[in-house]
């Protein structure tokens, strides 16, 4: 039998059979623009509601092995600290405690890590994340090549050849696959689920597909039709640092305060990005919420009290290609997002807040 190439266990705490329903509400209060509102296609559908896993940027993240041998743990320390040269995230490894990653290399075998906030989902005394293959004499390149990748679904990443600009992109041959992953335990579902589909185009950040990506699986030349292959990535591409850089900024501004009366002027810099604001209503009143300039803007609003709730969201009501909501508010806490209707879009825009008259 030939040797099965050692990849992410499908089954995983917090995305699989012991996922807990609360997991997108859980992201939402994680970070406000972890609630994303995107239009959706087709007569008479204005638009979809979809969670992404990202923590709070400039978040400190605890991390504790659960057991495991020291030097192993030393080593997957060390290279999981790289991520705190990419992204605006510090990762503090503790030995007691709570701790939002919690390491175990219980399961021989399987490697694994819940996706981001999902982890916040998994009891306190469970394990988030696995490494059911390394010891103290496994080559320094797989231990950079799982590690990375791990942290990866960690701080919120999918598999590469699930990105949405994956589709089509790889021959595979589907029997050959089936075939091949069944040899570690694995059905069609999970080969569907794991490898074949992509995400939905509208639910998650991403860049054009990279198959250099260290969230890339090996594609092995015999799984697909004509010729082609992936091979073992062990390093962060140049396309995985500038999207992570992207999703955790480290000059990222607080979040804006917006008052009523007083517009604000913004860009949308950057493909996927979401502009934060915080709103302090003070007088119950009906007020109207729009933007305005020639950018294709979606507009939510949150609250009350709670960044995690969307309160009500709109497209393009407002004038061209502008939203504008309208609603009656109490006094409380509400925030605002604003994002492009297009996930490669960029754009100048101003957001405003007005009491009707």
């Amino acid at each position: 039998m030939r040797h099965v190439c050692k990849i992410c266990s499908p089954y995983v705490p917090g995305l699989t059979g012991d996922a807990h329903a609360d997991s997108d509400e859980v992201a939402t209060a994680e970070r406000v623009d972890n609630l994303r509102v995107l239009p959706m296609r087709g007569p008479g559908r204005r638009a979809a509601v979809e969670k992404m896993k990202l923590w709070e940027n400039g978040r400190t993240l605890k991390v504790k092995f659960l057991d495991g041998n020291a030097a192993v743990q030393s080593k997957v320390e060390a290279i999981a600290k790289e991520w705190e040269a990419i992204a605006n995230l510090k990762l503090e490894f503790v030995t007691s405690g709570s701790a939002q990653i919690r390491i175990s290399f219980a399961e021989e075998g399987f490697s694994w890590s819940t996706v981001g906030t999902d982890s916040l989902t998994v009891g306190s005394t469970k394990a988030t994340m696995n490494y059911g293959w390394l010891e103290p004499n496994t080559p320094l390149r797989e231990y950079q090549r799982v590690v990375r990748h791990e942290f990866g679904h960690a701080l919120g990443m999918i598999h590469e050849h699930q990105n949405p600009d994956a589709l089509g992109k790889i021959p595979w041959d589907k029997p050959k696959v089936y075939a091949y992953y069944a040899q570690q335990g694995w059905d069609h579902g999970d080969v569907d689920s794991n490898i074949f589909e992509v995400y939905d185009e509208d639910s998650t950040n991403h860049t054009t597909f990279d198959p250099t990506s260290i969230m890339e699986y090996a594609v092995p030349d015999e799984l697909t039709i004509g010729s082609f292959s992936i091979g073992w990535n062990t390093e962060f591409s140049a396309a995985d640092v500038q999207f992570m850089k992207r999703q955790y900024p480290k000059a990222a501004p607080a979040m804006t305060e917006i008052t009523v009366g007083t517009p604000v002027s913004a860009d949308l810099a950057a493909a996927g990005e979401v502009d934060s604001y915080h709103l302090a209503i003070t007088t119950a009143a009906t007020y109207i919420t729009t933007t305005q300039g020639g950018t294709d803007t979606v507009l939510a609003l949150h609250g009350p009290n709670d960044p995690g709730a969307l309160l009500a969201w709109d497209d393009d009501r407002g004038k061209g290609a502008n939203a504008r909501i309208v609603r009656k508010l109490q006094p409380a806490e509400y925030w605002l997002t604003v994002r492009h209707k297009t996930p490669g879009g960029t754009g100048s825009y101003s957001v405003g807040v007005k009491k009707r008259a």
